[in-house]
């Protein structure tokens, strides 16, 4: 998937979502305050334990969504060899321009599944 033909997406969040596909955990780091929260599904997660874990592992393969602010992104995430699902990644931006916050859902159906442990 070219993430560059995304060019609604907020610079900060074109960026991470690059990083993210490339596998590139330095650069994804780097779109990031040192204190920055991640949300599964609405319960506190590890930020750091993510990006460790999964930059690398997980990306989008299409992106169906991205919201007017360009800070959100919804498309199929592959997780792993055996599974893709429909996720959701809403980047909040603070004032100087760097993500302290994202949350992350794994959509099915009406339903948020959390991404994490599965």
């Amino acid at each position: 998937m070219d993430i560059d033909s995304e060019a609604r997406l907020h610079p900060t969040v074109h960026k991470a979502v690059s990083a993210l596909q490339a596998g590139d955990k330095l650069t994804w780091l780097t779109c990031f305050t040192a204190s920055a929260k991640l949300f599964d599904n609405g319960k506190r997660r590890g930020f750091h334990q993510f990006s460790r874990d999964n930059v690398g592992v997980m990306y989008f393969t299409a992106i169906e969504h991205i919201d007017s602010d360009g800070r959100g992104v919804r498309g199929w995430f592959h997780l792993d060899d055996a599974e893709e699902i429909v996720a959701y990644f809403k980047f909040r931006i603070d004032t100087a321009e760097m993500c302290s916050r994202l949350d992350v859902y794994r959509l099915e159906g009406a339903r948020h599944l959390p991404l994490q442990g599965i």
